[in-house]
This record gives structure tokens, sequence and C-alpha cells, in this order.
């Protein structure tokens, strides 16, 4: 399955000093215009006609991006995955001086970001959203 995807920096989010997690993805918390639970869908990704990543995106683009430049990491923009310390996590797709990895960042609702963090984001195929490309 082809999903198109959008890689962005926390200040092309329209976060030039940084963000919380919350202000980025949501939570699962978030409710519509009516009063409605709408889980994680507060964040300005779904401002910005921006969607979450399956959680499978990590993996799958782990395994297709090999010649990821050195010293790059995405953070994959999705509904955290409670781990077994009990920490809501994001896949981190990297490279690093030992190699290509695939890892987990903790993202709970008030972890700041850097402006310049990179995250990956899913775009439908009627989005305007810059450079989309194919996962």
């Amino acid at each position: 399955m082809r999903v198109h995807t959008v890689r962005l920096r926390v200040a092309d989010l329209g976060f030039p000093q940084g963000a919380l997690t919350r202000e980025i993805i949501g939570t699962d918390k978030d409710r519509d215009v009516f009063g409605h639970v709408a889980p994680f869908n507060g964040g300005r990704c779904r401002q910005m006609d921006l969607e979450l990543c399956p959680p499978d995106l990590g993996p799958r683009l782990r395994a297709d991006y090999s010649d990821q430049p050195r010293g790059e990491r995405l953070y994959i923009a999705m509904k955290p995955i409670t781990a077994s310390d009990g920490e809501p996590r994001i896949f981190v797709v990297e490279h690093t001086s030992e190699g290509l990895s695939l890892d987990a960042a903790r993202a709970r609702h008030d972890d700041q970001w850097s402006p310049d963090d990179l995250f990956v984001f899913c775009v439908s195929d009627k989005s305007s959203a810059p450079n989309k490309s194919e996962e």
C-alpha cells in the first residue's frame, strides 16, 4: 500500500520557537467543534490538512529508506503507542554514526520539540501540502 507523505520541520508548522506534542499532533482528549471526543484532531497538522501516519509507516520507511543522509532524524507523526514503561512513544527513523536505525521517542502531550525537528506526516491525494512524496 502506498501512502503520500510530507516532511516538515516544527518551524514549518508555524512554531519558530518549537512546540509541544499536543500542539503538533493533538492528544487523545481532543474534542471537535461540537464538544464530541475526537482524539488527535487538535494539533496543527489537522489545521494544515495533514494526517497522522499509520504506525507501520515507521518500520516500512526504515526498510525502504536505505540512502538516508547521515545525521537525519525523522519523527513519524502518529498516534503514540504506549511502551512497556507506560510512556507514549512515536517511531524515529534515523541515520546515526552507528548506522541506520528505527527507534522510538517519548511523545507525552507536554513534551517539547525543537523548531528543527523533522516530522513525517501523511497527506491525502487531495491535499495541497508541500513536498509530497510516496512511501
